[in-house]
């Protein structure tokens, strides 16, 4: 393998928003970039912009690293039909947002001396489709690592060094249970209540003339690739059940101090939130 980091080929599978965004931002890093879509047409535009060097599927044999930015049974059919395309030493990576067993059927397939690294990036944009794709996305961004037993020391690594480089600031290591029970408090949660909030029946069309800011970031997430997030929920299911009903709790936790009109438990519970919310993002920031 390339012992000169900045340089080693990376193929990206699937390119859409996310895996055009890792293709600009690796391409800009210096990397060649070999990039695989499953519509021809996707992968041709791709590299009219220049974003990858090759589209074509023998190329993978030069890749160190594949980056799987497609579905869990996208991933596994890939894997299935091009196995032999891949470099025998490969490190193959994800950015699946629910884990759920999904390396040990990964590590199932490839042969010994290839090896898979499960993570996850804690970045995104509304959109899909490769043109919304945004190298900057990574920038000051979580790179969740979750390794298993067989992995590599040195493929932890490698992928640690390369979402490093892309721009994120931190890279958490956890399991996948602690990932997926996570996953469905922070991201499931959070687009399932823009989607509900977008979906409410005070909608029209003139809500638009009373928007500021508040409404605008809560719903950005609102703009979602649908049938991607239908699969993300349905994969995570239990937890996010949970979750909307540890919300669901909150929210008429609140109403019950509205409806009694009870303005201390309403400061409280207010104030409780602001309280919260800073000790986050103090958290994240170190």
């Amino acid at each position: 393998m390339n012992s000169d980091f900045r340089k080693i080929p990376i193929a990206v599978i699937g390119l859409g928003l996310m895996g055009g965004s890792f293709a600009k931002r690796l391409k800009e890093l210096g990397h060649p970039v070999i990039g695989l879509n499953r519509t021809e047409s996707v992968a041709k535009e791709a590299l009219a912009m220049g974003i990858v060097d090759s589209i074509d599927p023998k190329d993978l044999k030069k890749a160190e690293i594949v980056i799987f930015c497609t579905p869990e049974r996208g991933t596994l059919s890939f894997i299935k039909e091009h196995l032999s395309l891949i470099h025998e030493k490969a490190v193959l990576t994800d950015i699946a947002g629910v884990k759920n067993g999904f390396a040990g059927e990964i590590k199932a397939l490839l042969p010994e001396g290839m090896d898979f690294v499960s993570g996850h990036p804690m970045c995104g944009r509304e959109g899909a489709g490769l043109a919304q794709a945004d190298g900057s996305i990574f920038d000051g961004a979580n790179y969740v690592l979750i390794p298993e037993p067989w992995n590599r020391k040195e493929h932890l690594e490698l992928v640690k060094r390369m979402a490093e480089e892309l721009g994120c600031a931190h890279v958490p290591v956890v399991t996948a249970e602690e990932h997926d029970r996570a996953i469905a408090y922070t991201s499931d949660l959070t687009h399932a209540v823009a989607t509900a909030l977008m979906n409410s029946s005070s909608y029209s069309e003139k809500t638009k003339y009373f928007i500021g800011g508040s409404f605008r970031d809560e719903t950005r997430v609102a703009d979602i690739n649908g049938k991607l997030w239908t699969s993300l929920f349905l994969a995570n299911r239990e937890k996010l059940l949970e979750e909307i009903d540890r919300f669901s709790e909150a929210l008429q936790q609140l109403r019950g101090a509205i409806a009694a009109e009870k303005e201390e438990e309403i400061t409280a519970f207010l104030e409780e939130a602001g309280r919260r919310r800073r000790e986050m993002m103090d958290r994240g920031n170190s």
